[in-house]
């Protein structure tokens, strides 16, 4: 992570419209009071985290993580190292008027049981807002003793993997929807292991409107891309 964010200062009601985090206020609400209370049921957390109200109305954003993967087929070694990129901004206008599109990449998350290699335990989110909190907030926040995680990200999941098609031995995600809404969460930065292409389900005929800045809001089914690198391969085969 950078050691400053790229904007110092987003308001809340700016993550929803710009950044597309319908339910940051939500997502946070439950991730502080889970931290608080991890002994609270699902339900226990969502009643208790109606009643959160923040002492803030803006957080500071990132618009990159950048990491290294060792290469799992080759002795460990600086030059055995694969650079890793992920994106997170929203659109914005150049000088010259250019128009560049939105970008919210998709990661893949370990929730704490992912191993080296394996599909078990990992699951695609993507993602739309990377944050920090000021530490002038954390004790009105979180209850003495606790320590949020430094760097967090608010995340739209995917299903679970299930069974690779076998055709081509990828998995086929779609968006976790409850109601009509698309299930999110707050999550720690470093529960993300990669970054991960997902291929559109495109069927027999390609929709002309399908673009790469929009082929995540219109299509509904894609299939993890496993090839693209070795590290990946590794993960999920």
């Amino acid at each position: 992570m950078a050691m400053h964010p790229s904007l110092k200062s987003v308001r809340l009601t700016r993550l929803v419209t710009d950044y597309g985090a319908t339910f940051f206020r939500d997502a946070l609400a439950r991730f502080v009071v889970h931290l608080n209370h991890p002994e609270l049921s699902h339900a226990q957390v969502e009643a208790a985290s109606q009643d959160l109200s923040f002492p803030f109305n803006a957080v500071p954003v990132f618009h990159r993580i950048k990491y290294t993967t060792e290469d799992p087929y080759t002795a460990r070694g600086p030059e055995d190292t694969v650079v890793d990129s992920i994106h997170v901004q929203p659109r914005k206008s150049l000088k010259n008027g250019t128009e560049v599109p939105a970008r919210f990449d998709t990661v893949i998350v370990n929730d704490g049981t992912g191993k080296i290699t394996g599909a078990a335990g990992y699951r695609v989110a993507q993602v739309r807002v990377i944050f920090s909190l000021n530490a002038r907030h954390l004790n009105t926040l979180f209850s003495r003793g606790i320590v949020p995680p430094k760097h967090l990200a608010y995340v739209e999941w995917f299903s679970p993997f299930t069974e690779p098609e076998p055709d081509h031995l990828m998995y086929k995600v779609s968006r976790s929807l409850k109601d009509g809404d698309r299930l999110s969460s707050i999550i720690p930065v470093a529960n993300i292991r990669r970054s991960v292409h997902l291929l559109p389900k495109f069927g027999p005929v390609a929709p002309a409107e399908w673009k790469s800045s929009n082929v995540l809001e219109k299509c509904r089914y894609f299939f993890v891309n496993s090839m693209s690198d070795r590290h990946i391969y590794t993960t999920l085969f």
